[in-house]
């Protein structure tokens, strides 16, 4: 079997994720593993695409969507994953996993499952925001104690447990259906 393990990370959160599912499935079968920044021509065809990114504005970042459009994956064998600044029990976190999923499931894939853990905060992400509350009042990212805390509890993600959790998740997932 040929899989496709395929990442946007802009702070390795993501990269971290990929790399420890790629860890854990790297001999169960031939496993690329690719940044899809470096990947500028049409890559071969796969048994199975895993494709993990970051959240954006409540789906996956434009690059992965780019690249799922560029690669034309569509009617496939597909696990997504994600990681998320905010705790994966926030509406934040699930709503972005579901959009993610909705997203591929739109595109015919067959989704045989998803994954999402905390990353760190981007720091830079205060200053955009502080930025977009001062051009708009009613911005709903205000910088507030609690955007602060969420800073502090997200800087250790993604954890060891974290990473242990996605090893499990796509092992028990290739267990499943493969």
């Amino acid at each position: 079997m040929k899989i496709l393990l395929a990442y946007s990370s802009k702070t390795k959160n993501t990269y971290k994720v990929a790399k420890a599912i790629y860890e854990q499935i790297k001999n169960f079968a031939n496993v690329d593993l690719i940044n899809i920044k470096k990947a500028k021509t049409k890559l071969s065809m796969y048994d199975f695409y895993i494709l993990g990114c970051w959240t954006d504005k409540g789906t996956a970042n434009k690059n992965m969507m780019n690249f799922i459009e560029t690669q034309n994956i569509r009617q496939k064998n597909v696990a997504i994953f994600m990681t998320c600044g905010v705790p994966v029990e926030h509406y934040h976190a699930k709503d972005s996993i579901n959009n993610f999923t909705q997203y591929m499931t739109n595109l015919n894939n067959n989704i045989l499952g998803s994954f999402i853990c905390q990353g760190k905060i981007d720091p830079k992400i205060l200053i955009v925001f502080k930025f977009l509350t001062w051009r708009d009042p009613n911005f709903i990212h205000k910088i507030d104690q609690t955007m602060l805390e969420w800073v502090e509890i997200s800087k250790p993600h993604p954890t060891k447990t974290d990473l242990l959790n996605a090893q499990n998740w796509i092992k028990s997932l290739l267990e499943k259906h493969y």
